[in-house]
């Protein structure tokens, strides 16, 4: 089994442990394999575990610029559509490139109201997804979202 997982591993060399256990569960048979946590222990005691992905942090706090107040402190929300929230994803493409998700959420519900992908931090793809959440609401409840 540690040649298979050796073998497996020089063709994907970042291949998981979850999806080695599958795999090498389906190529011997459920009756052959250790289960996934005595699978994990055998690869840890033969150094055959991937490091920890290091998290990246695309957030920055400590820099000149104006850090805004905290507008919504203390407000309870009982319903949705009470208040939206906007946020920027950094996603990284395959290319090296990346992209970014600017997304208007319903904070109460956590749905998605309006969304734009872009290749830029520019303010008006932001402005953008709010101005698709607000046609959505007032398609869904009228003119009486504003």
């Amino acid at each position: 089994m540690l040649d298979a997982v050796r073998d497996i591993r020089i063709e994907d060399p970042g291949i998981g442990c979850y999806k080695l256990w599958i795999m090498l569960t389906v190529l011997f048979g459920a009756g052959f394999m250790p289960g996934r946590d005595s699978f994990y222990a055998l690869l840890r005691q033969h150094r055959l575990m991937l490091p920890a992905r290091k998290t990246r942090h695309t957030t920055n706090s400590n820099h000149r610029y104006h850090k805004w107040k905290n507008l919504i402190k203390g407000v309870t929300l009982t319903s949705a559509n009470h208040l939206w929230v906007s946020d920027i994803t950094y996603i990284p493409l395959t290319n090296g490139e990346v992209c970014y998700l600017h997304l208007i959420t319903d904070a109460y519900s956590h749905k998605i109201q309006g969304w734009v992908l872009t290749d830029t931090l520019w303010v008006s793809a932001t402005i953008n997804a709010l101005q698709q959440a607000i046609e959505q609401a007032v398609e869904m409840k009228g003119s009486e979202i504003l």
